[in-house]
């Protein structure tokens, strides 16, 4: 008898201890939604925060260059992956959570050599496009830029990109209009607003999600929980006051 309950007490133990690990999660740096310096990590990972709080567990974001994120978190390093678009080739190594929220990415140039109308990669083609190593990009994109069709120079985060453009270096940047805001706040108040302009025709329309890593026996359970978790987040109301909270910017970088 005394053998049980001590068996029964060791499992306790060990379920205890388990479910006090927080979940890992590898992410990047994309303000306002996740960032290091931002207000509760950004709207992305304090909504990913909530949701699996209401699944009685807690997080912890690790910060990565957005391509080492997504190897290391394949490789099964991490618990999960904050965030991606669900492509189908994703799918071959990670289970998808339900959808976070919907995005544009916008095609911005400055405001005196304007973008005329597009309809296709292929109207790109005469211009310099500034690109982020490591984000996503329409298939399509991708192929021509592989293909050497489009003339695209990478670089590592959007200031250096925003400053390419400025400078004369590139044509084009893609951002989404929140990120864009987000960045001219923080690192060019000063310039006037009308210098910058976007095309109304978005690039991408895309859909976020967190990822789950296959290689990870336990991956499609955490994914269970967190579906859960989002489910209840988004009926309760809470999700609708955090996309508030981006839109008045409250994400913004913490004061030093």
């Amino acid at each position: 008898m005394m053998q049980k309950i001590a068996l029964l007490f060791l499992i306790f133990l060990l379920q205890s201890v388990q479910a006090s690990e927080p979940v890992r999660i590898a992410t990047g740096e994309y303000p306002p939604f996740t960032g290091s310096k931002l207000v509760d990590d950004g709207f992305v990972n304090h909504l990913i925060r909530q949701v699996l709080a209401e699944a009685g567990l807690s997080a912890e974001f690790v910060y990565l260059p957005w391509k080492r994120s997504f190897q290391a978190a394949q490789q099964g390093k991490y618990d999960m992956a904050s965030y991606w678009v669900c492509e189908r080739e994703y799918q071959q190594h990670f289970y998808c959570s339900d959808e976070l929220y919907r995005g544009q990415l916008l095609l911005y140039f400055r405001a005196d050599t304007p973008l005329p109308q597009w309809h296709s990669i292929d109207d790109l083609k005469p211009y310099r496009i500034g690109a982020i190593l490591g984000y996503e990009y329409v298939p399509a994109f991708h192929q021509a830029m592989q293909k050497g069709e489009l003339d695209v120079i990478m670089v590592s985060n959007d200031r250096l990109n925003l400053n390419m453009l400025l400078n004369d270096r590139v044509d084009l940047i893609l951002l989404s209009e929140t990120a864009m805001q987000s960045l001219l706040a923080e690192h060019f108040p000063s310039m006037p607003k009308d210098q910058i302009q976007a095309h109304p025709k978005p690039f991408l329309n895309y859909r976020a999600h967190v990822l789950f890593p296959k290689s990870i026996a336990s991956s499609n359970t955490l994914r269970t929980r967190f579906n859960a978790g989002l489910k209840k987040l988004k009926a309760s109301g809470e999700f609708e006051r955090q996309w508030q909270r981006l839109l008045q910017g409250e994400f913004a970088p913490k004061l030093p």
